[in-house]
């Protein structure tokens, strides 16, 4: 299935190549996307990209950016459920990203290609890691208030960004389809290994 974004203040021909380079990129690679075919498959005459974006390298970047803002749109939608215990709002994220992840493979694909190329550092630079401004305040409060081990952001995100990517990827190739219930099972267990026992 692929992703179709919304964004209000994108134009038609903007989304679409946005759009069509993150479909690209899970048949060609990050970087082997010609843009003539980019240009074939959104739509649009070749220099119609370079009006919106001044090099190959800019749409990767934005596209990060337009891929970021959907998944904090859609997997933060928990957030009017802060009432909830701190575990089981823990759990519902890791599953609700795992769902995302099946339910949009190009994502999944376009991310792990995005951290495993020079493209991250370009971000790193910047100070704007992956999900910093949700996922990271997130696990934050968890051990400010007692609730996660007192570990660096970087090994809980590590362990819950590792797990549930792994899940999807096994899910996408057919290996092994995982139902529901299997990932709460997985979600207990990776909440299980990062909470402070004292307080759960």
């Amino acid at each position: 299935m692929n992703v179709q974004l919304k964004e209000d203040n994108l134009s038609e021909k903007k989304q679409a190549i946005l759009d069509s380079m993150l479909s690209l990129v899970d048949e060609h690679g990050l970087l082997g996307v010609p843009m003539s075919l980019l240009a074939k498959k959104a739509g649009v005459a070749a220099g119609t990209i370079y009006h919106y974006f001044e090099s190959k390298d800019a749409i990767i970047l934005e596209l990060f950016e337009y891929v970021r803002k959907a998944i904090d749109h859609e997997i933060f939608k928990m957030k009017d459920r802060s009432t909830d215990a701190f575990g089981e709002r823990f759990k519902d994220l890791w599953v609700n990203l795992c769902q995302y992840f099946i339910d949009h493979p190009n994502v999944l694909s376009f991310m792990e290609q995005f951290f495993s190329s020079p493209f991250q550092r370009m971000i790193e630079v910047k100070e704007k890691q992956f999900y910093e401004d949700n996922f990271s305040s997130f696990f934050l409060k968890g051990i400010k208030n007692g609730y996660l081990k007192n570990y660096s952001i970087r090994i809980i995100s590590s362990v819950f960004i590792g797990g549930l990517t792994n899940a999807a990827k096994k899910h996408k190739n057919g290996s092994h389809p995982v139902t529901e219930e299997e990932l709460k099972i997985m979600a207990s267990i990776i909440w299980d290994g990062l909470k402070k026992q004292d307080r759960c």
